[in-house]
Order: structure tokens, then C-alpha cells, then sequence
């Protein structure tokens, strides 16, 4: 048999003169495509099964399975060959019947997909890369100084204020003055609505002149938009069997705009420099009234399955330094900046603090581009530099 033949029908690739091919699973498995030479295939000299490897990682699973293919199929059609030769004719010198078993075969069906693992947080790397960011510290007053939504001094009107700014009109949000819990409040983007809800299904909403500005452990809100009502979830049921009523599950939510980004690891200052060295479009920054920095990045995905598709992404970027993946979730409560936090819960022991703790708004962007922060930073120094300068020259 002529192998290298036989390897280019079964795989479905060509061999170059130096025995290179294309990955077959390139565009498959990996994106990164480089060219016929991305494999090497090595022949022993006594005529034995030949042996190859893509050096991209995922598709290491993929080959492993389609070298075994080659080998048994390798097997099949010499012993096939063999078997063609005892029963040639004599005379003929014609095989007595039948052809190649060889077809060109499907490649191996490509290993499940396995979810990307987050990285363990790298505290040295964070500090490496917070070093590298162009403009020195980052602070609250400066993101308050290049928010393209101006700030109000008032912080009771933040939380309404990020709603109205970063929802659609009409949107329900759900708001949370306990976490484990199926929302306390409810605020209509866009318009007055305020709503206290019933803890249960079947106890009727009231109307709120406004939302909570402070809650035991702080206030937060459902990142994604809800249909406000109770719905069954598929993936709760009761102690009879059927499906538990929820607010806050996935199938309550209309869509997914937004993944939260914070860190419990990395000191605040620092992930601020980080925060703005990325090449995202942040919609809000805010701090938690803990040690950690909330912020949402607008992805706009109308599904979880398509939310998911960029939480890999920066499961993969940012986990290494510092990202919580616990918190990049479609459906994910984050804290609602202008409240109150009074104290923390830890190990099942509540700590009131000595002062409440604000949860404070530092940037708002509606309309979030993908220019990092740092850049902003140094447009508006060197616009505040040049306003100092033509001010000077016209006292002059």
C-alpha cells in the first residue's frame, strides 16, 4: 500500500515533500491555522505506522483518537491486501474480487467541549500588569472626572440613576435588600414606577416612592432584565415534584447585557489600574461598601449559551489576575451603587460596622466604547492641560 496515500484519503489532508500537513482539525478545534506545515508526520524505516501531532493543545484529545482510526484502519486494509494476494488467479494474475475497503472516512467526531477553567489568581502577575498602566493611579474622583454621565452629588439618586442610564425603557430590574432571596423591589427603567414586592406568589406588589438606599449587608440588583412576575424553574422543583416559582432564575430574564467583573484578591487600587488598561465596554464602575470594585461590562447577549461564549473569554484573560469567575454568571446580582451597607455576615456571624459603608458610583457610560480607560484619562489631562494653557495666555 502506498501510505502516505492512504493517510491523505483517510485524514483528509495533503502531505508536502517533507511529510508536513494541515491540521484537519484547525477551524474545528483551534482557530489558529498555520498552514500545511502545522503538523509533522514521522515514517519509521521499517515500514511501521506513521505518527503525528498538532502542537495546538485542543485538539490533542481529537488526534490522539484519530491515530488510533489510522492505525486500525492501517490493519484493516493491509490484512486486506494480504488476503487479495493468496486469491489472486494464477494464470491472471487478477485479484478474484472485491475492491478497496478504503473510502474516504469522516474525521473522528471532535472530543465534547469542556468548559474553560479558570485560572488560580496570580498575585504577582496582577501586580505586574496594575504596574504597566500608563496613567499612574486610578482613582474614584478620576473615573468620576471622565464618566460620560456626570455623578450626582446626591448619592440616594444613583441607584435609579444607573438603572435609568443602562436599561431600556420599560425594563423591570429587580433590586435586593437580601441576597438569598427572591428580590425585595422593583424599578421600571425609564420611568417613576417603584414597586415593594411580595415575598410570596400571590401577595400583591405595592407601589415605593423610591428604592432602598440601605440594607443590613447593602442592596443589590439582577444584572439581567426580568419579566417581574413569578415563573416556574425548570431547574427547581418542590417537595412534590413539581417546579418551584422563582423572580430571579434564568427563564425570568429577557436578556443578558451585561457580566460583572470584581476581585476579592487583589487590593482595590490595584485592580483599578487593571480595570483600566482593558480594551472593554465598561458601562459602570462601583465599589461593593467592601473591599471589592464591581464592575459591568455590556456584552448585550440575548441568550445565557451566547452570555457564556464571552464568560469564557474572560475566564481565560482575567482570572489570572485577580477576576472573581464566580461572579461571571448570566445571572448575577451586583451591588446597586447610592446605598448603604451596615455589616457583614461572615461564617454565619453578623458584624455590624462601626459606620455604614456606602457603595459608591464611580463611572456611568450608556453608550460604552471599547477605548480603554487609561486613554480617556489622558485625553482629558492633556485637554485640562491645554485649557490651563490658553487660560494663562490670555491673562498674559
Amino acid at each position: 500500500m502506498n501510505l502516505r496515500h492512504f493517510i491523505e484519503q483517510f485524514c483528509g489532508v495533503s502531505l508536502t515533500a517533507d511529510d508536513t500537513s494541515a491540521c484537519p482539525f484547525a477551524g474545528r478545534l483551534h482557530d489558529t491555522d498555520t498552514g500545511e506545515r502545522a503538523v509533522k508526520w514521522t515514517f519509521p524505516e521499517d515500514g511501521g505506522k506513521p505518527h503525528a501531532r498538532c502542537f495546538h493543545a485542543k485538539c490533542q484529545d481529537a488526534w490522539n483518537e484519530l491515530i488510533k482510526d489510522l492505525y486500525r484502519a492501517i490493519n484493516a486494509e493491509r490484512a486486506r491486501e494480504r488476503g487479495e494476494r493468496a486469491a489472486e488467479h494464477p494464470a491472471t494474475g487478477t485479484p478474484s474480487g472485491g475492491q478497496s475497503a478504503l473510502a474516504r472516512r469522516p474525521l473522528p467526531a471532535a472530543p465534547k467541549a469542556q468548559p474553560p477553567r479558570a485560572a488560580k489568581c496570580d498575585l504577582a502577575r496582577a501586580a505586574q500588569l496594575a504596574e504597566r498602566c500608563p496613567v499612574g493611579d486610578v482613582t474614584p474622583d478620576l473615573l468620576r472626572r471622565i464618566s460620560p454621565v456626570e455623578i450626582p452629588a446626591d448619592p440616594a439618586a444613583h441607584g435609579a440613576l444607573l438603572i435609568d442610564t443602562l436599561y431600556r425603557q420599560g425594563e423591570h430590574v429587580l433590586v435586593f435588600t437580601t441576597f438569598a432571596s427572591q428580590g425585595q423591589f422593583l424599578h421600571t427603567a425609564g420611568t417613576q414606577d417603584f414597586f415593594r414586592l411580595g415575598g410570596q406568589p400571590g401577595i400583591k406588589a405595592r407601589r415605593s416612592p423610591r428604592l432602598p438606599i440601605t440594607g443590613r449587608e447593602g442592596v443589590w440588583y439582577l444584572t439581567a432584565p426580568v419579566v417581574g412576575t413569578w415563573q416556574p424553574n425548570p431547574h427547581k422543583h418542590t417537595a412534590t415534584g413539581g417546579q418551584a416559582l422563582g423572580r430571579r432564575h434564568t427563564a425570568c430574564c429577557t436578556r443578558f447585557p451585561y457580566l460583572v467583573l470584581e476581585s476579592d484578591e487583589v487590593p482595590p487600587e490595584q485592580w483599578l489600574r487593571i480595570l483600566a488598561q482593558l480594551r472593554e465596554r465598561i458601562a459602570a464602575i462601583y465599589s461593593s461598601g467592601g473591599k471589592s470594585i464591581h464592575t459591568l461590562i455590556r456584552v448585550d447577549a440575548n441568550t445565557p449559551e451566547e452570555f457564556n461564549l464571552h464568560r469564557s473569554r474572560f475566564l481565560q484573560r482575567l482570572t489570572l489576575v485577580g477576576a472573581d469567575p464566580a461572579a461571571i454568571t448570566p445571572v448575577r446580582l451586583s451591588r446597586l451603587p447610592g446605598c448603604t451597607r451596615q455589616g457583614v455576615t461572615k461564617n454565619g456571624v453578623y458584624t455590624p460596622y462601626e459606620q455604614p459603608r456606602m457603595q459608591e458610583l464611580y463611572y456611568l457610560a450608556p453608550e460604552p466604547s471599547d477605548t480603554p480607560l487609561a486613554e480617556k484619562i489622558q485625553a482629558a489631562n492633556l485637554q485640562a492641560a491645554n485649557l490651563q494653557s490658553t487660560n494663562l495666555q490670555s491673562t498674559k
